[in-house]
C-alpha cells in the first residue's frame, strides 16, 4: 500500500507542476478605463451590427445566478463576483428624494451619497448560498482602493430604477457618482411604454466620464423585453430591429471614439424572456480595445466561455486594483484568434451546447429506462424456475452488453457517430457468434477507461459535448472530469483490469505492478489540478482503486482496510491542496478555491460545503432519474446473489478476481455517493459496470448451465 501512495504522490506532483498544463493565455495589457455596457436580452442575431473596425474578443457568458428574483439576481451576481440571490426592487435607487434618503439613513446609520439603496440590509439577508456572498463587492473593492466609478442610464424611465446602479453599488448600497434618472429618456409613443433612450445625452455623459469604471445601462433593450408580450409578431420584430440598430450605433460611436487605453466591455446580464423560458442562459459578451480572440477564464478553462462571476474579477484585474473581496469568479483573458475564426468557433460551440442541453434529459432518461427494463427482464428470468430459450438469453446478454457500451458511445457520439454505430454493431455480432460475455465485458470496460483517460489528458473536449458530460448552461462544472464519467471511469477500469488479470492469468507480481501503475495514473486523471480536480472523485478513486488493488494482491478487504484507505485519502487530498495552492489564484482548480474559502471563512465554509453536498444528494435521491438507476443496480446485484441459488460460491470459485473487482467497484461507488454533491449520479454510473457483469454471469450460471444439463457438474453445488 505504501508503494501505491508514493506512485500517486509522484504523479500528482508532476501533474501539478505543469506536465499536463495548457499553454499560458495572453494577458490583458495596461487599461486606464473600462466602459461596461449592459444590454439586456442581447442575442447573437444582434451581433452582426457590432462589427467595428476595432479588435474585439468574443465569448459566451453563463448568466446563471443564485436564485430569487431573477433579474436582480443576475446583476447582483456581477457585482458580487459570485452567484447571488435576487430581491424585488433591488434596482430602485434614490438620488434627490428626501424620503428615500431619510429611509437609507434610518436603515444604515450612514449619510447618503449621490445614489443609495435603502433595501441593502434585505439584499444581504437573502444571500443564503453555501458560501460567502458580498453584494456590491466590485464597488466596495474600488471604493477601498480609492478608484472612482460612475453609473449612467435609466432602465424604466419613470424613477431612478437602474441596473447599472445595482452593478456599481458598494456593499452599503451606495453609488458615489452617477445619474440614473428620467433625464436619459425621451417621450415617444412609438416605443415601449411611450419612452425611448436619449442616446445623444447618454453618449455625452459617457465620453465626459473620467472615472476608471463607467457602468452604462442602455435602457431601451430592457423596456422592449418587458413589453414585447403586448406586441403582435410583425410589430415585435420591427420594434426589436429598430431598438437593436440604435443601440448598435451608440456602441459604434463609443468604441470608435474611445481612447487607446479604454476597453469597452459589452455584456447581457440576463437573457431575453424567450431564451430564459427555454433554459438557455448563455448570452454574448464582447470586449473591444484589446486583441482579437476568444474570452476565457480560470472558472471555465473553456475558450469562448466565461461566467457572470468573472466580470468583477476581470475589471479589478485589468484596472490593477488590489482587494480582499470574496470573489468566486476569476479574471478573464484572451486566447488570440482571428475574428472570423472566433465567430465561427462561437457559432459552432453555441449550437452544440444548445443541442446537448436541449436533448440531454431525454437521452439520459431513455438510457435509465432501458437499464430498468433490461435489469427487470433479467431478474425475472433468474427468478423463474424454468430456463429461457437460448435466443431469449442471448437477447438479454446483448442488452446488458449494449448498456455497458453506452457510456463509451455517448463519449464518442459528437466526434465519431459512425464509430459508435460500428461499436454497437460489433458488440451484437460478436455476442451472436458466441464470444464469451466476460471477454466482451473486459474489452468494453478497458476501451471505455482508455477513451476517458485520453480525453481528459487532451482537454476533456469529448466530455464537453456529450449527453453524459457536464452542462455548461447549468454551470456546475466546465472542465475536467464530471461526476457522470468519473463514476464510469472508476467502475469500468476496475472491472476491466479484473477481467484482464483473470483471463490473462498474470503472475501476482505483474498483477500488483500493473494495477499500481494503472490505478495511480487514473487517480491523477481524476484528481490532478492541471486536469481539473474532481475532489469527491479523487476520494472515490482512492477508496475504489485502493480496495481493488489490495484485494487483487491477495489480502482481505476488511475494517482495517477502510482505515488505511481513509489515511491514503488524507495524504492524497493534502498533496492536491499543496499542488494547487502553489498555483496563482486565477489558475487554481476547484480544490485550491475550496482551500481558499476555508482559509478565509474557517469552519463555517466547511460546514456549508458539507451541508450543500448532503442537500444536493437528498434532492437527487428524491427527484433525479439517476436515483432510479442506482436503485435498480443495487436490486440487480442483490438479486443475482439469490438467483440462481448459491451463485456467490460459484462466482468466487470460477471468477475469484472478478468477484474482488466487484467489491472494489461497490466500495468506490459508496465513496462516490458519500463524497460528491451529485453522488447519486456518480454511484449509479460506477455501480452499473459491477451490476451488469454480475447479471451477465448469473444468466450464464443459471440458463446456459441448466439448459445444457451441466449445471451440477460445472457448479459443484447441486441445488
Amino acid at each position: 500500500m505504501t508503494r501505491l501512495f508514493l506512485v500517486l504522490l509522484l504523479c500528482l506532483s508532476f501533474a501539478g507542476n505543469g506536465v499536463f498544463a495548457q499553454p499560458v493565455l495572453a494577458r490583458s495589457a495596461a487599461v486606464e478605463q473600462i466602459i461596461l455596457v449592459l444590454w439586456h436580452g442581447l442575442d447573437w442575431s444582434d451581433i452582426g451590427g457590432l462589427q467595428f473596425d476595432v479588435p474585439v474578443a468574443l465569448g459566451l457568458l453563463n448568466a446563471r445566478s443564485g436564485g430569487g428574483e431573477a433579474l436582480s439576481a443576475s446583476h447582483l451576481t456581477i457585482s458580487a463576483g459570485a452567484r447571488a440571490v435576487g430581491l424585488g426592487g433591488a434596482a430602485v435607487f434614490y438620488d434627490d428624494d428626501v424620503v428615500g434618503k431619510d429611509l437609507y439613513r434610518r436603515n444604515t446609520g450612514l449619510e447618503p451619497t449621490t445614489l443609495v439603496q435603502p433595501k441593502i440590509a434585505q439584499i444581504h439577508a437573502v444571500q443564503t448560498a453555501s458560501y460567502r456572498i458580498e453584494p456590491g463587492a466590485l464597488g466596495t473593492a474600488l471604493a477601498e482602493a480609492g478608484v472612482p466609478l460612475r453609473v449612467l442610464g435609466n432602465s424604466d424611465g419613470l424613477e431612478t430604477f437602474s441596473w447599472a446602479a445595482l452593478v456599481g453599488m458598494d456593499g452599503w448600497g451606495r453609488v458615489w457618482q452617477g445619474s440614473v434618472g428620467p433625464e436619459f429618456t425621451i417621450m415617444d409613443g412609438s416605443y415601449p411604454y411611450g419612452l425611448r433612450t436619449d442616446y445623444a445625452r447618454l453618449y455625452f455623459e459617457v465620453v465626459q466620464a473620467a472615472e476608471p469604471l463607467v457602468v452604462v445601462d442602455l435602457g431601451d433593450p430592457f423596456r422592449y423585453d418587458q413589453y414585447q408580450s403586448q406586441l403582435v409578431p410583425a410589430q415585435k420584430e420591427t420594434m426589436g430591429r429598430i431598438i437593436a440598430e440604435e443601440a448598435q450605433l451608440f456602441l459604434k460611436d463609443i468604441v470608435e471614439n474611445r481612447s487607446p487605453q479604454t476597453v469597452v466591455l459589452l455584456i447581457s446580464p440576463h437573457p431575453s424572456q424567450a431564451s430564459a423560458s427555454r433554459g438557455y442562459w448563455l448570452t454574448p459578451v464582447l470586449a473591444w480595445g484589446q486583441t482579437e480572440g476568444l474570452l476565457i477564464s480560470g472558472t471555465t478553462r473553456w475558450p469562448g466561455l466565461i461566467t457572470n462571476m468573472d466580470i468583477a474579477p476581470t475589471i479589478l484585474d485589468a484596472l490593477r486594483v488590489e482587494h480582499n473581496q470574496p470573489l468566486i469568479g476569476r479574471p478573464a483573458s484572451i486566447e488570440p484568434l482571428a475574428q472570423d475564426e472566433a465567430t465561427l468557433w462561437l457559432e459552432t460551440m453555441a449550437g452544440k451546447i444548445g443541442f446537448f442541453s436541449r436533448y440531454r434529459g431525454q437521452v439520459l432518461r431513455a438510457l435509465v429506462i432501458g437499464q430498468i427494463l433490461t435489469y427487470t427482464a433479467v431478474l425475472i428470468s433468474l427468478i423463474a424456475s424454468a430456463a429461457l430459450p437460448h435466443w431469449a438469453v442471448r437477447i438479454l446478454q446483448v442488452a446488458l452488453l449494449l448498456l455497458m457500451a453506452m457510456p463509451l458511445g455517448l463519449l464518442l457520439w459528437d466526434q465519431a457517430p459512425l464509430v459508435v454505430l460500428a461499436l454497437l454493431i460489433a458488440v451484437v455480432m460478436l455476442k451472436c457468434r458466441h464470444t464469451p460475455s466476460i471477454q466482451l465485458v473486459g474489452a468494453i470496460s478497458m476501451a471505455t477507461a482508455l477513451a476517458i483517460t485520453m480525453d481528459v489528458f487532451l482537454g476533456s473536449w469529448l466530455m464537453r459535448y456529450s449527453f453524459l458530460g457536464y452542462d455548461p448552461i447549468g454551470g456546475a462544472r466546465f472542465y475536467g472530469i464530471g461526476n457522470e464519467f468519473m463514476g464510469v471511469l472508476i467502475g469500468s477500469s476496475i472491472m476491466g483490469w479484473a477481467i484482464v488479470v483473470e483471463r490473462g492469468q498474470l503472475p501476482r507480481h505483474w498483477r500488483n505492478a500493473g494495477g499500481l501503475l494503472l490505478f495511480g495514473v487514473l487517480t491523477v486523471v481524476v484528481g490532478a489540478p492541471s486536469l481539473g480536480t474532481n475532489v469527491g472523485g479523487a476520494i472515490s478513486a482512492v477508496f475504489g482503486f485502493g480496495s481493488a488493488w489490495i484485494a487483487f494482491a491477495g489480502k482481505k478487504v476488511n475494517v482495517r482496510t477502510i482505515f488505511v484507505l481513509v489515511a491514503a485519502t488524507m495524504v492524497v487530498l493534502g498533496a492536491l491542496m499543496l499542488v494547487d495552492g502553489a498555483n496563482s489564484q486565477g489558475d487554481q482548480s476547484h480544490i485550491g478555491q475550496t482551500v481558499e474559502l476555508i482559509r478565509r471563512d474557517g469552519l463555517v465554509a466547511m460546514f456549508l460545503i458539507i451541508t450543500r453536498k448532503l442537500a444536493m444528494n437528498a434532492k437527487l435521491l428524491r427527484y433525479s432519474m439517476w436515483s432510479n438507476a442506482l436503485i435498480v443496480a443495487l436490486l440487480g446485484m442483490g438479486a443475482s446473489f439469490i438467483w440462481p441459488s448459491r451463485y456467490i460460491f460459484w462466482l468466487k470459485e470460477n471468477h475469484p478476481l472478478i468477484a474482488k473487482g466487484i467489491v472494489g467497484v461497490v466500495i468506490g461507488s459508496t465513496a462516490a455517493f458519500m463524497f460528491n454533491d451529485s453522488g447519486v449520479v456518480a454511484a449509479a454510473t460506477c455501480l452499473s459496470f459491477a451490476s451488469s457483469t454480475l447479471l451477465l454471469l448469473a444468466l450464464e450460471s443459471k440458463h446456459d448451465f441448466v439448459a445444457s444439463k451441466s449445471y451440477i457438474k460445472d457448479d459443484g453445488y447441486g441445488n
